[in-house]
């Protein structure tokens, strides 16, 4: 009783009423999930990126080491590429 009595009083307190908004938290919270999830995209993406060129550079003969150099690839990664 004397929990519920304090939930009452709390929720009527002007100075936290408002502190904790779950609507607003879950939307922090899909936002933060969203903002992450175009992070790993573009992370993706650029690595995909990367590797197309790489494939590019390999089939016009471009050596490994320098392509290695020009990416960011291993070379056990451009080796897949072949």
């Amino acid at each position: 009783m004397e929990v519920a009595n304090e939930l009452k009083r709390l929720s009527l307190d002007i100075n936290t009423v408002g502190l904790y908004d779950e609507a607003e938290e879950n939307e922090k919270m899909m936002n933060s999930l969203e903002a992450e999830g175009e992070r790993d995209g573009i992370k993706k993406g650029t690595n995909n990126e990367k590797k197309s060129i790489a494939k590019n550079l390999l089939e016009i003969g471009i050596p490994k080491e320098s392509i290695m150099q020009a990416t960011g690839l291993s070379k056990k990664q451009i080796a897949r590429l072949m």
